[in-house]
């Protein structure tokens, strides 16, 4: 019988009767850059294995993701270029009145809105001389041919002052026999 040291641990004492393999040391690289990723293997049949067909697939959001960030980047800077141009053009052609105390109603994007107007203004909003231009909430008398160019790069910034049509009636007729 062999005799054992108690001093060594029960691995070692193990390992030097044979009954255990050997440690081997394998270099370890810490760095993530020095890890090789493997590359894509197909099955003899042709098909991605699962987990490589996770990571494509999580690379592909990740980069769907960096994309739709980007293209949201992009637009809030044009939208801060076309604010600061209609804010210039405000700024140097607004009509103000401070006796203004007409209200002329008007339809913008989809709900009633309106802006203080002189009984004169108001009349001119009618007859095309001057229109109205949205910028941070508030809604600015401009000349009609100022809101014409602010209409070229920015239509969504212009309302409508036209109002409503009466197309809708006739789609909707009302029957010869109902009476009122």
């Amino acid at each position: 019988m062999v005799c054992i040291i108690m001093s060594e641990s029960l691995k070692d004492q193990l390992r030097a009767l044979g009954l255990t393999p050997k440690k081997t040391s394998k270099p370890r690289n810490k760095s993530p850059k020095a890890r090789k990723k493997p590359a894509v293997h197909k099955s003899p049949d042709g098909e991605l294995s699962l987990d490589q067909a996770y990571r494509m697939r999580n690379r592909q959001e990740r980069q769907q993701k960096e994309q739709a960030i980007a293209r949201k980047r992009e637009q809030e800077r044009q939208r801060r270029e076309i604010n600061q141009k209609i804010k210039a053009l405000i700024k140097a052609h607004a009509v103000r009145d401070e006796s203004a105390d007409t209200k002329r109603n008007f339809l913008y994007k989809g709900r009633i809105r309106s802006v203080l107007t002189t009984p004169e203004q108001f009349r001119e909003i009618n007859d095309g001389k001057l229109g109205v231009v949205y910028l941070s909430g508030n809604y600015h008398l401009m000349p009609s041919d100022k809101v014409a160019e602010v209409h070229e790069f920015a239509p969504d910034h212009v309302p409508d002052l036209k109002g409503a049509t009466s197309e809708g009636e006739e789609e909707h007729p009302v029957p010869d026999d109902m009476t009122w």
